[in-house]
């Protein structure tokens, strides 16, 4: 990367200017270059990269900072990265990269385009990833997408850096939701489990739940028949685990269903929450032993952990039930034992903020989060489970989207709408498309997912069809049609692209577009720093909208210089490729025309 190219030059420019800052101090600390920021300005103006290197050292050398740049400038003069380095006020470095390195830079992209974007950054290094965790019993409904697609595209992203990503959707069939299923399964008369039935099982079971939780609103007593009715199943009552057991059987597949139709990589790890109902009894052991916890006198083992404003962290409830918070403690030890993770990512909604903050520190109590006190590239400590939390997508009219309440859109009526509203505007726009169904299911989709992932994971989003269906602006329709625009272009031009990229006079549109091409796996690297894939698809939209600004500007097919018509050809196919694999990233696909 180009960035960690410049950061390294920095570093042995200072090195050999300031040798005392690499000296140990008289305490003995080493002081090695301070922590220093290597950029692209918000100006384009201002160069390719910025660094603010020159303040930073500034204060440790107690110098001025415009005599620290000067003396960094003249150091690194000589580098043929660079065609010219300007200092700017206060302190500030803006670095120009040179046109060769930027020509065989591309070259090496159109050599192995298969390599674009990806990094070894995260090799050696194991990152669980949390996701897509629906409930048995409960169909998907357009709330969930937020955690499927945000979790598809890090594991992707993650991947793409060299690590090694397994993913998890951790499935609730475990808890008192499936006491209220039980209760209301049984209250109905069904015997769904026992006989052949010809309707959508799954669909009448979300309607017993529903039909439960309005009883218990209206007779909160039977709440605690349900609480029965689950301490039953966990104690291995025969009727309940059997009626259990038939209800995560046709769930489980149903959810793997909804997994593929959203476009999702397989998952590594498709467990339920009772997958850990036989490691639960040791965790409350250890908590007892080590004065993590403590038992009532009612008989509920708690954490105490008001002294830290996380409340009491409650492990076994007082009628013997098991909480999700132990079920999560039993899932962070088998991941720390099974796959020795170096991070643990929760994608989950801020509403389990509170929760999670419990499940970490209890865990860090028991030691089973194996803390160190190493550190990433990024300053983040190794060992840790982290929530990656996201905010709500919200209905056009602003109420928050629930099951429970009946309210949730289903996912499989979102995906159905997604792919009919894109095949209308398809008919609108190119009526005679081939295979215009398959390209309506890619761009309804891809629509859908970018809508999402443009916006920072924290934000709420309120959902518009009209919006994210746009073929113009910041939307999955653009890219991919961008991207088909590129590969039209290709396919008009009749020639093949040469591999070797010619040494050329660049104009200002097309060295832009490269020096942008060439930051791709940085794309990569920020989103990840943050958890946030809208880093990425930032980054794409603006490939996207300077390709167009080269379309709109240079007449490719109609150049008469062969040389220039086959480098503008080899930067089409090296934007088209960049593209590609940009919303693959994204969990998108890019269709070839459009």
């Amino acid at each position: 990367m180009l960035r960690s190219e410049i950061r390294k030059q920095i570093e042995e420019a200072v090195a050999v200017l300031w040798p005392a800052l690499e000296e140990p101090r008289p305490s003995g600390e080493d002081i090695a270059t301070p922590a220093f920021d290597v950029a692209v300005p918000e100006q384009q103006e201002h160069g390719d990269y910025a660094s603010n290197i020159g303040l930073v050292l500034a204060r440790e050398l107690k110098k001025n900072p415009m005599e620290v740049a000067e003396e960094l400038v003249k150091k690194l003069s000589d580098s043929e990265t660079f065609s010219r380095i300007e200092i700017a006020r206060p302190g500030f470095l803006n670095f120009f990269i040179a046109d060769p390195l930027l020509l065989s830079k591309l070259g090496n992209v159109i050599k192995n385009p298969d390599a674009l974007g990806t990094s070894a950054i995260g090799s050696g290094k194991t990152v669980i990833v949390e996701y897509f965790q629906l409930n048995i019993a409960k169909r998907p409904h357009i709330g969930h997408i937020r955690s499927a697609i945000i979790g598809d595209a890090l594991k992707r992203m993650l991947l793409a850096s060299g690590y090694h990503a397994v993913s998890d959707t951790h499935v609730g069939d475990w808890g008192t939701q499936f006491g209220i299923l039980l209760l209301g399964y049984k209250e109905a008369g069904a015997d769904l489990h026992t006989k052949e039935i010809t309707k959508d099982p799954f669909g009448e079971l979300e309607e017993i739940y529903l039909a439960e939780n309005a009883r218990i609103k209206e007779d909160p007593l039977r709440r605690e028949q349900a609480k029965q009715e689950f301490a039953k199943l966990e104690q291995g009552d025969a009727e309940n685990r059997k009626i259990w057991e038939w209800m995560v059987d046709i769930s489980m597949r149903k959810l793997l269903e909804a997994a593929d139709r959203l476009g999702l990589l397989p998952f590594d790890e498709h467990r339920g929450e009772s997958f850990y109902e036989d490691k639960m009894a040791s965790i409350v052991e250890l908590a007892l032993e080590k004065n993590v916890a403590k038992k009532t006198d009612d008989g509920a083992v708690i954490a105490d952990l008001t002294a830290e404003g996380l409340d009491d962290a409650v492990l076994i409830k007082s009628d013997g039930a098991s909480t999700y918070l132990l079920r999560d403690l039993a899932t962070i030890q088998y991941r720390k034992e099974h796959w020795n993770f170096w991070k643990n990512l929760y994608v989950v909604d801020v509403r389990q903020s509170h929760h999670l903050k419990q499940v970490f520190r209890v865990a860090e109590l028991l030691g089973f989060d194996g803390l160190s006190s190493s550190l990433d590239h990024l300053g983040r400590v190794s060992g840790m489970s982290e929530h990656v939390e996201y905010g709500f997508m919200k209905l056009p009219e602003g109420g928050a989207i629930s099951t429970r309440g009946g309210t949730g859109i289903s996912l499989e009526k979102v995906l159905d709408e997604a792919q009919e509203r894109a095949r209308a505007v398809i008919e609108k726009k190119n009526p005679e498309l081939p295979n215009a169904d398959n390209i309506a299911r890619m761009v309804g989709l891809g629509a859908l997912k970018y809508f999402d992932l443009a916006h920072h994971r924290t934000s709420d989003i309120t959902f518009d069809w009209n919006r994210a269906l746009s073929f113009e602006g910041n939307t999955g329709p653009y890219l991919q049609y961008t991207h088909a625009r590129l590969r039209s272009i290709l396919r008009k031009s009749g020639v093949e692209v040469s591999r070797e990229v010619p040494d050329i006079a660049l104009g200002p549109i097309e060295r832009t577009l490269i020096a942008i091409l060439l930051r791709f796996p940085e794309a990569i690297e920020d989103g990840l720093a943050i958890y946030s894939p809208h880093v990425l698809a930032a980054y794409l939209y603006d490939v996207a909208a300077r390709a167009n600004e080269l379309y709109h500007a240079t007449p490719i097919l109609t150049e008469v210089d062969n040389e220039k018509k086959q480098f503008l050809l080899t930067l089409i196919y090296a934007i088209a490729a960049t593209l590609k694999k940009g919303l693959y990233l994204l969990g998108i696909d890019a269709p070839e025309e459009m």
